[in-house]
């Protein structure tokens, strides 16, 4: 009985880790994703400048 409960912690602990992993993976995504368009706004705007002036 106390092994049924040990491998419950462990499984629930397993899936808090996981959880934490894709939570950390996804906010990396979107933080690099808005990090890639603030440039590429600023390049489109600086190439806009030079053009028109």
């Amino acid at each position: 009985m106390s092994d049924t409960k040990k491998s419950e912690g462990e499984s629930r602990r397993g899936l808090k880790d996981d959880e934490m992993a894709a939570v950390i993976v996804a906010g990396s995504i979107v933080v690099f994703f808005a990090v890639y368009w603030f440039f590429e706004i600023m390049s489109v705007r600086e190439l806009l400048e030079m053009a028109y002036g």
